[in-house]
């Protein structure tokens, strides 16, 4: 072997050499990307922010920063708070974590610390604390394709302007409710969107009074037919379910001890909000129902209503404790037979 042969590199040399070069150089590209990306979610998040107050609704995200180089991407902010002045409505909330692999920004996962408070105008405030609170989402261009969100042990307070015929202006009622677990899934299926939500242990009470009904594990799984848009941007809106239609799959109530009720059916929902339908309706344990609605209708029109109700079912199973009939809606407005027996809350 000559000195020339030595001072040559070798075939395998230039190869460690030039993959090492790549390496480095691609480590460079990737971290100026990543920086790239993180700065343009800042700047172009506060534009869009400052943007949406001049429509008469806004955004803060204090303290907000991308983190999570090298492999991860994210938006962090000290706490939230979002304002809708045409609508009478602001809410405040925690510090908010979000966290995205970077090879896949449009799949990230979302932590949301409380307390919050939500205000509606006029009268009507929530508050609310929970132990976790995360949803996961995942994004298209034009929007959600999916989201999911969770939470564990929550607790809270509600603030309700009083309806009743002797109330003083500014009289409220206020209501405390907890819960174990929830879960709340929206898809988009097709042109459908897709809806399951869940709550585990709800318990709701009058202020420093008696829980209404005993614990509640409740379940919805509908479809809204032709509504999927409802996951791209800006196409949620307060009055966004308004001339829909879909199908209940399932609505199950269970208070215990046998009590479970369960719902299935077509439905629509009209421009005013109001939903008909007509659903099969099987209630398990009907006296067990009546012992306990009549606790949260105690008054004597109230106690009437219930007693009627379960009369009525326990003569159309013939005398059994469970029933199933058909439960007529039109307009709002809840027929069993030919009896109106409840209004339905506008969408």
């Amino acid at each position: 072997m000559t000195a020339a042969d030595i001072a040559a590199p070798s075939a395998g040399s230039r190869k460690i050499r030039r993959l090492a070069i790549g390496v480095v150089l691609f480590l460079i590209v990737y971290a100026g990307a990543w920086f790239f990306a993180a700065n343009q979610i800042e700047t172009r998040l506060a534009d869009f922010l400052t943007e949406k107050k001049a429509s008469g609704s806004s955004a803060e995200c204090d303290g907000m920063s991308v983190r999570g180089f090298p492999f991860r991407i994210g938006l962090f902010c000290d706490s939230v708070r979002l304002d809708n002045i045409s609508r009478g409505a602001s809410a405040s909330f925690g510090a908010l974590r979000s966290a995205a692999q970077a090879y896949r920004p449009g799949h990230a996962i979302i932590e949301l610390d409380g307390p919050a408070e939500v205000r509606f105008s006029p009268g009507m405030t929530v508050s609310a604390d929970w132990e976790l609170l995360h949803a996961s989402v995942q994004a298209t261009l034009s929007g959600l394709d999916r989201t999911s969100l969770t939470y564990d042990k929550l607790a809270g307070t509600a603030m309700l302007p009083s309806f009743d015929d002797d109330a003083a202006p500014g009289d409220t009622h206020k209501f405390i409710f907890n819960a174990g677990h929830g879960e709340v899934h929206l898809r988009q299926n097709g042109a459908d969107l897709d809806a399951a939500l869940s709550v585990d242990q709800f318990d709701l009470k009058f202020d420093k009074g008696l829980s209404l009904l005993p614990l509640i594990n409740a379940s919805a799984d509908m479809t809204f037919v032709d509504r999927a848009n409802l996951m791209e941007r800006g196409g949620w809106k307060p009055d966004a379910l308004r001339g829909s239609k879909g199908e209940m799959r399932d609505l199950t109530l269970d208070l215990g001890n046998g009590m479970v009720t369960s719902a299935s059916g077509p439905f629509t929902v009209n421009d005013q909000g109001l939903i008909s339908g007509e659903f099969s309706v099987t209630m398990k344990n009907i006296e067990g129902w009546r012992q306990n609605l009549v606790k949260v209708f105690p008054d004597k029109d109230g106690t009437v209503m219930v007693n009627n109700i379960a009369n009525m079912l326990t003569a159309l199973a013939d005398g059994k404790n469970e029933a199933t009939v058909k439960l007529n809606v039109r307009d709002g407005i809840a027929f069993l037979a030919f009896f109106p027996i409840g209004e339905l809350p506008q969408l």
